[in-house]
């Protein structure tokens, strides 16, 4: 246990609420009722990409940022341009918790018992984040020594760290908090990613209530909480200086974006979502591909669907995901940072057997394999539903990440079997909470409708009143 550091938790809450005012000035929001805790909860993300794109833009132009007075008024004045740009598109929309569809004293009493929950496992996550030293291995072997070395210079430099040409996000994002701080403390830095999980797992709540019927959507928070618990390491990674939270956080939320998007065609989702792609591409050197599957995905929706004028969104995710990661690509090569061939090699299709026995191996205890097993089960029930709108979407991107992690692990320049078992937990982290999420939506829509036919055979009329209002959005 390590001493609490007073002026660092501070400077944490000076660094949320400079998130949270970057964020509302870009006008980003959930074109839908939302209570207040999604909206700042979201907020609070794309304001921590602003801040972080803009320390980017700086190293670009070859500008210090150790000043923190500009980065913020160059993320301001991005955030003011998004603004007036989508001015004449925001949808104006309630904030009241009752809009939202929760009736029934019952219903808000299982809600606010499942928000205590959730809460709770969020709060604990913090204490810990803000008591306990650091443990992964990766913040002091990569990305808690980039940010080290970017707030010394002031810029982005060399590090010497074990991957040096992988996207800065997650280090710049520390290194702002350094600035704010004035020293450097890896223990400090990792208190942000806590911050970051816990407004993924209030955003998850908005996510699933507007996916279910509003007779349904209850059990919200449990939902998230559970689909956070049964994420292999997603937990861990709110007192880890990893990047692979915040990648989990950015891609999960961009597929749900691009998801309701489809469906309502409000302009809000789509901008959520090109935001979102842009931190995935940012956060990690796999976040270009995982956003490529998605766009796959989506495209072949489209296609099935027969609504090819809606590429245009796809065209827009994509756009906004390769800006971000060609700002970098652009610093790499003004620098002469080279991208080595350590994750891209020679394709091993012979080594698939020993790489589904070390997946197999991996994934064989509860804490690290339960969400798979619920994941799976859940699939098997589902049958058909799951290649039904709106779960076909979420059903494509799964397979398509699952897909693309196993042809990374045969493509490794390592032994494949030896990256499985360094690296599967957290790559698997990625995308399982879409699992999940689908899983989540096919149990209620599976539930509420055993209940609905328990109610017609007891008052048919009342059944057929309720016919229409229980389903998924």
């Amino acid at each position: 246990m390590t001493a609490v550091d007073l002026p660092g938790l501070v400077s944490l809450g000076l660094v949320a609420l400079e998130w949270l005012g970057l964020g509302w000035l870009s006008g980003v929001d959930w074109p839908a009722p939302t209570p207040w805790a999604p909206r700042w909860c979201l907020r609070l993300l794309i304001g921590a990409t602003l801040i972080g794109f803009a320390l980017l833009l700086l190293a670009v132009a070859g500008v210090p940022f150790a000043w923190p007075p500009l980065p913020l008024l160059v993320a301001a004045i991005a955030a003011g341009a998004i603004r007036w740009l989508s001015r004449h598109r925001r949808t104006e929309h309630p904030a009241s918790y009752s809009a939202c569809g929760m009736t029934g004293e019952s219903h808000i009493r299982r809600g606010r018992l499942g928000w205590m929950l959730l809460s709770g496992v969020l709060m604990a996550g913090l204490i810990r984040a803000i008591i306990l030293p650091e443990t992964g291995w990766d913040a002091y072997s990569h990305w808690g020594l980039k940010a080290q070395a970017f707030f010394y210079a002031g810029a982005i430099v060399d590090a010497h760290s074990a991957h040096e040409y992988y996207p800065p996000l997650v280090p710049l994002l520390e290194t702002w908090l350094y600035f704010q701080r004035g020293v450097v403390s890896i223990d400090l830095a990792k208190t942000l990613w806590a911050v970051f999980g816990a407004s993924f797992g209030v955003c998850l709540v908005q996510h699933l209530r507007l996916a279910l019927d509003a007779s349904a959507r209850w059990p919200a928070p449990v939902l998230a909480l559970v689909i956070i618990l049964a994420t292999p390491q997603l937990l861990e990674g709110f007192w880890t200086g990893q990047a692979d939270l915040a990648l989990t956080v950015y891609l999960t939320l961009m597929v749900l974006a691009m998801l309701r998007w489809y469906s309502e065609h409000q302009t809000g989702w789509l901008v959520q979502a090109m935001f979102l792609g842009a931190g995935v591409a940012l956060t990690k050197y796999e976040g270009l591909f995982r956003v490529g599957v998605v766009l796959i995905a989506f495209v072949a929706e489209l296609l099935i669907r027969r609504r090819p004028a809606n590429i245009g969104g796809a065209v827009s995710v994509g756009l906004a995901s390769s800006l971000a990661y060609v700002t970098w690509a652009l610093f790499r090569n003004l620098h002469g940072i080279q991208v080595t061939s350590e994750h891209l090699s020679h394709f091993q299709p012979e080594a698939i057997g020993s790489v589904l026995l070390a997946l197999a191996a991996v994934f064989g205890g509860v804490r690290t394999g339960g969400g798979l097993v619920v994941s799976g089960l859940a699939c098997v029930a589902a049958g058909k539903r799951l290649l039904q709108p709106p779960l076909r979407f979420l059903t494509f991107v799964v397979v398509g990440q699952l897909a693309a992690t196993l042809l990374g692990f045969l493509v490794t320049a390592d032994s494949p079997a030896l990256q499985v078992q360094l690296s599967a937990t957290r790559l698997f982290e990625q995308f399982m909470p879409i699992a999940l999420f689908a899983s989540a939506l096919w149990l209620c829509e599976s539930a509420f409708r055993c209940v609905q036919k328990s109610e017609s055979s007891r008052d048919p009329h009342t059944s057929m009143r309720r016919a229409a209002s229980v389903r998924l959005q």
